[in-house]
């Protein structure tokens, strides 16, 4: 098989990988979703082996991401289902002069990964 056959299989088999899923999206979490952000943080924290160590609770969400706004989530989506999330906070640096965005974590969900959606979170 030669470069260019190699080149053409690679690009069909990226289609029809393309074809089973479900349409990607994204979305910003709402003070109804805190219980779900919950949920992504333990599976962060189960996932690195530091559950024990999670001490946020729905309400301390809802306070600082909601009332306090000094964070925020957006979700990536499968379908209709939360696949993913990243939560993320706006900062300034004073060597740019500019504003920026500090990404505290993005997770997808293992059986999810290796579909574009941790990428797609950092966009």
């Amino acid at each position: 098989m030669n470069k260019e056959e190699k080149q053409d299989q690679g690009k069909e088999q990226e289609k029809k990988e393309k074809q089973g899923q479900k349409e990607m999206r994204f979305r910003y979490a709402d003070r109804s979703d805190v219980p779900l952000i919950l949920e992504f943080i333990r599976a962060l924290a189960d996932y690195e082996h530091m559950l024990d160590q999670v001490v946020a609770t729905e309400e301390l969400l809802e306070e600082w991401l909601f009332d306090r706004k000094k964070a925020e989530v957006i979700f990536a989506l499968e379908g209709d289902r939360e696949v993913g999330f990243a939560l993320f906070f706006h900062n300034f640096s004073t060597f740019l002069g500019r504003a920026g965005i500090y990404l505290e974590d993005l997770f997808v969900m293992p059986a999810y990964r290796g579909r574009g959606y941790g990428r797609g979170l950092r966009r």
